[in-house]
């Protein structure tokens, strides 16, 4: 879910610390689905620098392909748990008042990518 920072807010998160304007939005999902998010894009990280590196010493084109594809596959899956993370936290504050319109944004969000 996506939220207008709050000035007041006293706790310290990782993630308000990118948000460096006042009224910026934030992502607000739990810090575990965080860290398996970027669990994942540190993997595709490593999985583009063996492709370069591939490319580099003219391998195999199939070999090239198919770490393309693996790459592409753990983009896609951190991009779905993305999604995933931050419906499930607008629909918990819906049950508190959120507001409607953020939880059809993500739905949308989430129906381009299908």
């Amino acid at each position: 879910m996506i939220a207008t920072r709050n000035p007041k807010d006293a706790k310290p998160r990782r993630a308000l610390k990118s948000a460096a304007r006042a009224g910026e939005a934030v992502l607000e999902i739990d810090e575990g689905a965080v860290r398996d998010i970027m669990a994942r894009l540190a993997r595709v990280e490593g999985q583009v620098r063996a492709v370069q590196r591939m490319l580099d010493e003219r391998r195999d084109c199939h070999a090239i392909v198919q770490q393309l594809g693996a790459a592409r596959t753990a983009l896609e899956r951190a991009t779905a748990q993305l999604m995933v993370s931050s419906l499930a936290q607008c629909i918990r504050s819906a049950k508190n008042g959120a507001d409607e319109v953020e939880i059809q944004k993500l739905m949308a969000t989430f129906t381009k990518l299908l």
